[in-house]
Order: structure tokens, then sequence, then C-alpha cells
């Protein structure tokens, strides 16, 4: 909104001379007065509207009237997650970069740093014959970390283009503090992840059961199968998802009930592509050229954050650090959301829906031996509910619709579309008495992107959807974790969820949902499980709460 002088009549000029009428209804300097009390107020106004909005910045009209960007087609989402190329000249496996005979070093090494500054490190890249690479492309994390402090930060790696990376870390403790950078794929394996991203839908199949009262037939589904049989497709013209199985013989189409995912041979690779993804050269430490630097708490060195956690505010990578096993924002004001009194305190009187994958069934299930008053309702593979009756608590998680991939069986009956959730929730007229996390990613790894996409585009209009009906409903976007390094690569990789998290980014950057980076947060300890320890979990809700409750 912005308020602007209305321009002089023609004639008029600011040095006339006021009217001297008493009574001047109806007559030109009556015009003249009342246009320049009109500019003068309007002014006035502008300049109070303008203080009061800086002053209630987080929930002024000026900040509830934003509205979103232009929604970003499949296309240009994808444009955006870009990977500098690696070469196209790869000849044999012994070209390819190696952690073994990499260097990390020190850029402006100092004798002792302040807490608050920042560690540039440089990684060299060799190949297998101990060769500098000219190219850039490679897949590296890397981290800081004090193991009697149990603090650690994620690492920014920026890709120098000619086969060096800057890695840039703030230094958020004193101490003794080491640096671990790891090559967690080679440009030349990243090159073959690639190859079949876009367009292999076949990485993950899935068997199909149709249930009609006591008949069973069983077909084979998928996100895309040959049109070469009768198919059962299921898709929505609005949302541009679909689903699809060979026709079973006899039962109809509507009666597909049960979806068991399985992972078929191949993709086809060459002997030295298998050996690029071999586990042995996925996620192996380079070796520093230095020590442990000394970091020292220097006078007024920095600070720490003042700012309430609140939906919509930026969220950089990395955006915190962990310091005796606790989480601390860079940005913001952390609750203190560990206790059973103070998540009760958030939670008491509200609905906790968490919709997604198991890394947000660890929530329910982590505040169910948490919280004493909390008792299961339903306790299903396919949606949970506990409720503390006393606190007028309750806790929903449901799953995500198919994609679904696991041991067990998938009742696609019982899972609602996350829009569809989203779509069905009632909202009090308080409008905070809903709090509502979703996190989606580790069942898509195995798709080309339009798949996770499209369905973070139908979950961004749901939210938006359920903002105009209840603008203060809390939403936080769970990002994905880091998987273990023995998954298979061509399916469940971790550049996947990486760039997969970028899309997600880029998807809600303009939204009014609060962001738990649980990639930062994974990377930072070090931990390569689908489903993080009790530690990482414990503070991804933490900071999930932050942003609904700011009185601990």
């Amino acid at each position: 909104m912005e308020f602007i002088k209305p321009m002089d009549q023609p004639g008029e000029s600011a040095t006339d001379p006021p009217s001297t009428e008493v009574h001047c209804f109806g007559t030109q300097q009556c015009k003249y007065s009342r246009k320049k009390f009109i500019c003068i107020s309007l002014c006035a106004i502008g300049v109070l509207f303008m203080y009061f909005s800086r002053l209630y910045k987080r929930t002024s009209i000026w900040e509830q009237s934003k509205t979103t960007h232009k929604e970003m087609t499949v296309d240009e989402v994808i444009f955006s997650l870009s990977w500098p190329p690696s070469t196209s000249n790869f000849s044999s496996f012994n070209n390819s970069s190696s952690a073994q005979y990499s260097e990390v070093r020190l850029e402006q090494s100092r004798a002792q740093y302040c807490v608050g500054d920042t560690l540039n490190v440089l990684v060299e890249m060799r190949n297998y014959s101990g060769h500098p690479k000219s190219y850039g492309g490679d897949f590296i994390l890397a981290r800081i970390h004090s193991a009697k402090l149990q603090a650690c930060a994620s690492g920014d790696v920026i890709d120098l283009l000619n086969g060096s990376y800057r890695v840039r870390f703030r230094l958020f403790w004193p101490g003794e503090v080491h640096v671990s950078v790891r090559l967690i794929h080679s440009s030349e394996a990243v090159r073959v992840l690639q190859k079949d991203w876009m367009q292999d839908y076949g990485k993950a199949m899935h068997k199909g059961t149709f249930i009609s009262g006591k008949k069973r037939e069983t077909s084979q589904c998928a996100l895309r199968l040959s049109p070469d049989r009768p198919l059962c497709e299921y898709r929505k013209k609005e949302d541009g998802e679909y689903y699809a199985c060979y026709k079973p013989q006899t039962l109809p189409c509507n009666s597909l009930t049960i979806t068991k995912s399985y992972i078929p041979p191949g993709p086809h690779l060459t002997e030295e592509e298998v050996q690029l993804l071999a586990r042995k050269n996925t996620g192996i430490e380079i070796k520093n050229s230095f020590k442990p630097v000394t970091v020292v708490g220097c006078t007024d060195a920095t600070h720490r954050p003042t700012e309430k956690c609140v939906a919509g505010m930026n969220s950089p990578f990395p955006g915190g650090y962990f310091y005796s096993n606790r989480w601390s924002s860079s940005i913001c004001q952390i609750g203190p959301f560990l206790s059973e009194e103070t998540i009760t305190r958030c939670l008491k009187g509200k609905t906790l829906y968490l919709l997604g994958d198991s890394t947000l069934r660890q929530w329910i299930e982590y505040l169910g031996r948490k919280l004493k008053g909390l008792r299961y309702i339903e306790k299903g593979d396919d949606s949970k509910l506990a409720a503390d009756v006393h606190n007028n608590i309750t806790v929903r998680w449901a799953r995500h619709s198919h994609p679904w991939i696991g041991f067990r069986a998938a009742n696609i009956k019982a899972t609602i579309p996350l829009p569809e959730i989203l779509d069905r929730i009632a909202v009090g007229s308080g409008q905070d008495d809903v709090i509502l996390v979703i996190g989606i990613g580790q069942h898509f790894r195995p798709y080309p992107p339009e798949v996770f996409i499209r369905r973070l585009r139908n979950v961004r209009r749901a939210i938006l959807r359920l903002h105009a009906r209840s603008p203060q409903t809390t939403v936080v976007i769970k990002l994905e974790n880091s998987r273990e390094l023995e998954s298979k690569m061509t399916q469940f990789s971790n550049w996947y969820g990486y760039m997969q998290n970028l899309a997600q980014r880029k998807v809600f950057e303009d939204m009014k949902v609060g962001l738990v980076d649980a990639w930062d947060m994974t990377v930072a300890a070090n931990t390569f499980a689908v489903h993080p320890n009790g530690v990482v979990v414990s503070n991804e809700l933490a900071l999930a709460l932050s942003f609904a409750c700011h009185e601990a």
C-alpha cells in the first residue's frame, strides 16, 4: 500500500494565498482549501501508518496484506535447480574425483578466531591419479564440530567451477573447533544420477491389490506404465498428478485398495558407473592440511538474535547450530520446548497436525513418550491420533498419498491426499488453535523431479486456501533430512534429497510458512539416518513450535 500526494490542479501552486472567506462552500477558494486539507491529512495518515507498521512489524496490516508471488511452473522450478556440469569426456574411473587424493586447507590462516567470525576453507579436488581437477560439480557436505561441547554446524559450499570449492563456516561457539568435509559424490557420479533423473519413472514400482468382497486380484502399478495393455488410470485434471495400474482380470478399477512397493532390476549401469556409486566411494572424508582452529569469545563479537520466530521470515543455510545438543537459530529465538511442561503449555487447547512421511511420524511418537497425559486413540500404519483430554491437546499424524515406498503395504483407500486434508481442516474463531506441519520427500527420491514439484504446487495452493480461511493458522514446512549412505544410490541418493529441498525452498519461498531445515540439522550432526535420533527430532519439534508459541 502506498500513499501518494495528490497533484496540484492546473493554475494552482503551493504559494497561492489562503482564502479569506469565512463561509466558502461552493466557491473556488473553498475547493482549494478542501484539497489542501485532504492532501495534508493523507500525508499525515501515511506517516502514522508507516510508523505503526514498523512498530508492529510482525502483525501489521502492511505485513498481512503482502501478496504471494506468481506461482512458478513445474519447468521453471526444475530450471532453477541447475547443477554445475561435469565434463562429458569421462573416460575412466581414475579420472573421477577422489577424496583420498584431495585436500582441505585454510584460507588466510590465523592463530585464533573470534566467535561470530567466518572461517573459510578451500577444498582442492584431485582425481585417483593425483592430478588436480579442472571442473566442478562434486557433491560435498561440510561441518564444524566440538565433540566435548556437543556442538556442531553445517558449512556453506561454493563451487568455484575449476575443481576447487570454498566452504564458509560461521563460528558460533568458543573452544577447539574441528573441520570435516565429505565428498558424498564425485561430479562423475552426480552425472550418472542426473542421467535418468528427468525421465526414469521405473526405479520404484508397486503391486496393486484390488479387493471386492472376498475376491482379490493383483496387478502392476506405477506413476507411469506402458499403454500396451488396458490401464486403470487415477488422476485429477486440476492437480496434474497421475497414477496407473494394469487392469485386473475381472475387478473394476475403483476396487484398488492396497499397494506395496518393490525395486525392480536396473537401471543398467556400466562397471565404472557402478564403481562411481559404490559405498566405498560415497561419503568419504577429505583430509585436512591444518589442525583444529582455536575460537575465543571476543568482546562484542556476536549477538544472539532477539526476534521471535515468525512464519514467512528468511531462512538461510546454514541457519543455526547445535550446542549442548540444543539447536539455536541464527535468525530468531527458539523457545525452550524441550521439556514436558513447556511443550504442554504451547500445545494446550490446540490441534497439531503432522502430515507427511515417517520422519513426521517420529514426532508424534516422541510426543507420546514425552507428554505423560497424551494417550493414543488410533494407532494405525496410515494414521495416528493421540489426545491429552485434561489439557485439550490433540495430535494427528497422517501419511501422504502415493507414492509410498517401504516394506509394508499401504491402504490407499485410507490415505487422503494432503491438499484434501488441508481443505477439510476446521479452524476455530481464534485462528490460533491449529498448528500444521508438512514433511514429504523421502518417498519421491526415485522419481523425476516433476512428480515431487507437482505435489509441492498442490500443497502450496491448499495452504493458500487454508490461509484465506484462517490467516493466523501456523503452517510449518519440514525439509528432508539426510539418509543412510548405504542406500541404493540410483533410488535414494542424498543428492536427490538435496535437490528436492532446493525445490521446496523455491516453491514456498514467498509464503507465510515456517521452515524447519532438517537437512541443516542432520548434516551438522553428521547423522546419516532416514529416521534421525531423538536429539534431532526433539530440536526439530522445538523449532516448529517456536513459530506458533512465543510465550513459553
